[in-house]
């Protein structure tokens, strides 16, 4: 007998037609008032599972027991398909981060945007999936339309442009409606799986509805963006109202509450994937900074360890914030929608962080010609160059270090590369002009000017192939007639360079800000170390993003600190500070106040309350 039940066991069930979300009068538990659970574990239902209880649980159901809730299956891990959606998710913001590189302010807008569409669309579909996931033929075919939909963003994604009008913003509103309305009919099956329980017609219809006018706007967007350049805001504020309402609609009624659910871990693994996307962009960064060179310098190596000790304690940060078990449904479903601006400030962080790796490398490899190029002799310093042979050697050195450098850090574009080389080539005969009629005249006054216009000529050459050796992409746009191309990348590059080291130490500073305030909204109870941990996160956060103020004026403070590897590091050191404050506690026990010594030590922070109140 016991061999049978263990053969029949491990047969796979049969794929049902459509699934229901709801147990078996006979799987379910019940409180001490007598009243039925709503919020069953799949893991501890399995291990009490029967044939009599796989009946369905909406037949023969008691008319007393109408007005309460059904009991819906929850699940204390992912399943196999909110894993299988989350590798589209992941896949999609690698290939879009991949080409669409932050470089201007447009860039930078258009990136925040399609992470907005893709983040909330994500975390919509997961909202459903959290509380009502079945595994039948129906809720694989409406995945399988989710999958599609992550297929189209990774599609579109690359071309997604908001300051002009594209096809490519019509179909993602398309999408999108795609998207809501599939949402929709699985929210109106879970309604009508639960028809014969009063409570739930209400709600449910209400989510069904929400998704349903939300893909009908979607689809008049559609048509906006023929006339209007800017309807594509309106896929934010959509994508925002839907949310809101959603967390709304859940708080209110208790069918749809994340209660016994795992909505903490779906959150805390989206934070994963995108901290993990950014290990893979540092390191990417690292791969092509080894490919072009052979050894690693202590600035190399000091950036990249500031680097990866940064994400490795935002990690920390992050996860001693978090508070693992239910700390009230509306403060759950607040924590989860406070994750948007988190991620999309950790995103740009991490992704400013790649991006100063490969500063730090072309600015030292810069420097190191600027050198070379300042410890020749001028030919107008007085003694340094004698006669016309000593001359000849300075233009010499000067070609030397010139074409020396171009050699070993080659643009890769054959057209930028001729073009640089005849730059550098014809500032160098200007400048044997000057020396020559120098040596005619000795009227260094008239001279001095037209030579340092030859070297700033060469090494803004010798800037923009460096730049395009490790692949540092500029702005694109393109110069205006009359302007000097290699003059115009130079300042594009260094404008490029301004706005990362902007935004990367504004996005660091929200990141840290969001940690801390995700961590006061998942605490029940506060205590005077619950707002001074809240307090160092909002303080040190408001002095990263003051660092961007160094780029304001000149922005010399901004080029010396970033001709250093000290960027990095520094953002490190600041978050382990704000680490080290969190775990530090008052050790409040009564000998320690007798003797009035008061001790700092670690502790998690998540500990057992020893005074029993709550």
């Amino acid at each position: 007998m016991e061999s049978r039940e263990r053969k029949k066991s491990n047969v796979t069930p049969k794929l049902k037609l459509v699934g229901s979300p709801v147990l078996s009068r006979e799987s379910t538990g019940r409180t001490s008032t007598g009243k039925l659970e709503p919020f069953v574990s799949a893991e501890a239902l399995s291990k009490a599972s029967s044939n009599e209880q796989q009946k369905d649980f909406n037949e023969g159901v008691d008319d007393g027991l109408l007005d309460e809730l059904p009991a819906f299956e929850r699940h204390e891990e992912s399943t196999a398909i909110e894993l299988f959606y989350d590798l589209f998710f992941v896949a999609n913001l690698t290939t879009f981060s991949n080409i669409h590189e932050i470089n201007s302010p447009k860039t930078l807008t258009s990136y925040v945007g399609f992470f907005c569409i893709l983040w909330f669309t994500w975390c919509i579909t997961s909202l459903y999936d959290i509380r009502f996931v079945t595994d039948s033929l129906v809720s694989r075919m409406a995945k399988g339309v989710h999958l599609g939909v992550m297929v189209g963003l990774a599609v579109l994604g690359p071309k997604f442009d908001t300051t002009k009008l594209t096809p490519q913003l019509k179909v993602i509103a398309l999408i999108l409606m795609v998207s809501r309305l599939v949402l929709a009919l699985q929210y109106f099956l879970v309604m009508y799986h639960v028809r014969q329980y009063k409570k739930t017609k209400l709600p449910l219809s209400l989510m069904g509805g929400l998704n349903f006018v939300a893909g009908i706007l979607y689809l008049g967007i559609s048509f906006a963006f023929k006339t209007s350049a800017h309807a594509y805001r309106a896929l934010y504020v959509i994508a925002g109202f839907e949310m809101v309402v959603n967390i709304g609609i859940s708080w209110q009624w208790k069918v749809l509450t994340f209660k016994g659910t795992h909505l903490i871990e779906r959150m805390t693994l989206l934070t994963l994937y995108i901290l993990g996307e950014g290990v893979i962009d540092v390191l990417k960064s690292v791969a092509r900074i080894s490919e072009k060179q052979d050894t690693w310098t202590s600035a190399n190596i000091g950036t990249l360890f500031g680097a990866i000790a940064a994400i490795y304690l935002l990690y920390m940060l992050y996860f001693d914030t978090l508070n693992r078990h239910h700390f009230g449904s509306f403060r759950q479903q607040l924590w989860s929608f406070l994750h948007f601006p988190f991620h999309v400030a950790l995103v740009l962080c991490l992704s400013g962080m790649a991006q100063f790796i490969i500063w730090q490398k072309i600015m030292e490899v810069f420097i190191d010609f600027t050198l070379k190029v300042e410890a020749l002799p001028s030919p107008f310093v007085p003694g340094a160059v004698q006669d016309n042979s000593t001359a000849e050697d300075f233009m010499n050195n000067l070609y030397n270090v010139s074409m020396g450098t171009l050699s070993n850090y080659q643009a890769s574009n054959f057209s930028e590369l001729t073009e640089l080389n005849e730059t550098v080539t014809q500032a160098l005969e200007g400048i044997r002009n000057v020396t020559e009629l120098y040596f005619e005249t000795h009227n260094s006054e008239l001279l001095q000017n037209e030579f340092k216009v030859q070297i700033g000529k060469i090494v803004q050459a010798v800037w923009n192939s460096i730049m395009d050796f490790y692949g540092f992409e500029a702005g694109s746009d393109t110069p205006e007639s009359g302007d000097d191309v290699v003059d115009f990348k130079l300042v594009a590059s260094l404008n490029t360079a301004s706005l990362i080291f902007v935004f990367f130490f504004v996005a660091t500073g929200f990141t840290l800000i969001f940690t801390g305030v995700l961590g006061i909204v998942n605490v029940r109870s506060y205590n005077k170390w619950s707002w001074v941990r809240f307090a160092t996160h909002l303080l040190f956060g408001l002095a990263m993003c003051l660092l961007s103020l160094l780029c304001s004026g000149d922005g010399t403070a901004a080029i010396n600190i970033t001709s250093t590897a000290w960027p990095l590091p520094i953002v490190a050191m600041t978050i382990l500070i704000v680490l080290t404050i969190h775990h530090i506690s008052w050790e409040d026990e009564e000998a320690e106040i007798a003797t009035g010594k008061k001790k700092y030590h670690f502790l998690p922070r998540w500990r057992p309350n020893r005074h029993g109140s709550t």
